[in-house]
């Protein structure tokens, strides 16, 4: 697991910074266990997500492997499943109000921490 940081073409001066879960067992697990407080994560090599399991619904983007956000859902509820054939990876976050990443964004890295692209 390493940390990120992306910005948007559209939105540069706005930063995400998140986890990066790069190992099976790191995204199977993705926010399980944890609270509405948790940090944001990247499920690497991810092209869905579920949210079996889970106590609070999740705000998620797929994200394609040139960057660009091809599918949004906020508010994902429990013991759903989410999925995009052409998506790279997935990015979750506890359901918030306020900003969040739109569909049609191209998300680039500002910064990457160790172990943020994997094993």
């Amino acid at each position: 697991m390493g940390l990120a940081r992306l910005s948007s073409d559209e939105r540069p001066e706005r930063v995400l910074e998140l986890r990066v879960l790069t190992t099976w067992a790191e995204r199977l697990r993705g926010l399980l266990g944890t609270g509405p407080e948790a940090a944001p994560v990247m499920l690497a090599r991810c092209p869905s997500i579920h949210t079996f399991g889970m106590r609070y619904p999740l705000d998620v983007a797929l994200v394609g492997e040139l960057g660009e956000v091809l599918l949004v859902r906020r508010g994902l509820p429990p013991r759903e499943f989410l999925a995009h054939p052409d998506a790279c990876c997935a990015i979750e976050r506890p359901a918030a109000e306020g900003e969040w990443i739109e569909e049609g964004e191209h998300l680039w890295v500002v910064a990457v921490g160790p172990d943020a692209m994997g094993r």
